[in-house]
């Protein structure tokens, strides 16, 4: 048996520990999902929810992965974006005041929802870019913040990583909503699972990067409740894409009418169509909570050595 060979083996075998786990719609399991989240199940009814609504005064009041925007746990913001896409899924255009994507660029200072925003329109996208990038550290590594005015009115986007700008890997994501939201109806927080954004403005939806590779190892894994579709977008998209070395963060709204589905192809819905005021995700900012840790170009790091041999060699001749 060839290296490789064995090597796949035991990712096989590492991953088949994920394939009963937090990925099933109604797993028992109380543990926290790989997010952090609280996860709640009720045999009873089949009812599985995750984490809580943001309340004021507190980031995390019932194991939620809310940040709050003045937390001392943001290091930096975004410095830059690109390949802004005004969404034209719907009838319900954008007001040219609400098309500022600079909005999105340094940091949230306020929660008021109408202050610096970019609104991405029914189906729209941005991506945003990082000075210091973003860096697979301890626990939630960003936060991207929306204007939520109310906890159950969430309007909600994919959210995807990128190191070089091209090949961009989403987030597994769980919807559990069953019905088509109106004005009649309300959304649930805890419905929702890595979609930007559950929570109210002020408070960002935070990201790990590890579960990136949790969800790849469970992808590799027989009997995954991963759609097809986004089975293969993770098989191809994770091996491009290096955990310590996030530049690029793209947000794409979620147009709610049921055309858009989660990781296990469920169908999505939230706020849409011409009898809403704002079309589609309303992007506050994205902070940075672990940065990429800095590598050296090749002239600094032959700087570097060459003051290492420097030192090296004035120890050698001490001891001489």
């Amino acid at each position: 048996m060839n290296i490789k060979s064995a090597v796949a083996i035991i990712l096989a075998s590492v991953s088949s520990l994920w394939a009963e786990d937090f990925y099933t719609y109604f797993a028992s399991n109380p543990t926290p999902a790989p997010n952090g989240e609280s996860i709640v199940y009720i045999p009873d009814i089949k009812l599985l929810s995750f984490g809580d609504k943001a309340e004021s005064g507190s980031s995390s009041p019932t194991l939620n992965n809310a940040i709050f925007y003045k937390s001392t746990s943001i290091k930096s913001w975004a410095t830059g974006y690109m390949d802004m896409q005004y969404g034209t899924a719907s009838s319900n255009t954008i007001a040219p005041e609400w098309k500022t994507p600079e909005n999105a660029i340094g940091a949230v200072n306020s929660s008021d929802p109408t202050e610096k925003v970019v609104c991405l329109g029914d189906g729209g996208s941005i991506t945003l870019s990082f000075a210091n990038g973003i860096g697979n550290g301890d626990g939630a590594d960003f936060a991207v913040f929306e204007n939520g005015f109310d906890a159950n009115y969430l309007e909600l986007a994919y959210v995807e990583v990128s190191t070089n700008g091209t090949d961009f890997l989403r987030f597994p994501n769980f919807y559990l909503g069953e019905v088509q939201v109106d004005e009649s109806s309300d959304m649930y927080p805890t419905q929702v699972y890595n979609l930007a954004s559950k929570y109210e403005s002020g408070y960002g939806h935070a990201f790990d990067l590890e579960e990136l590779e949790f969800a790849y190892k469970y992808a590799l894994s027989d009997g995954s409740s991963f759609s097809e579709e986004y089975l293969n977008h993770i098989l191809t998209n994770y091996p491009l894409v290096d955990l310590d070395n996030i530049q690029y963060v793209r947000i794409i709204d979620i147009y709610g009418d049921g055309s858009c589905v989660d990781s296990a192809g469920h169908v999505i819905y939230d706020p849409c169509g011409p009898n809403y005021s704002a079309p589609g995700f309303d992007l506050k900012g994205v902070g940075v909570i672990n940065e990429a840790v800095a590598v050296p170009e090749p002239a600094e790091y032959a700087a570097i050595l060459g003051a290492m041999g420097f030192v090296v060699a004035i120890l050698m001749r001490r001891r001489a």
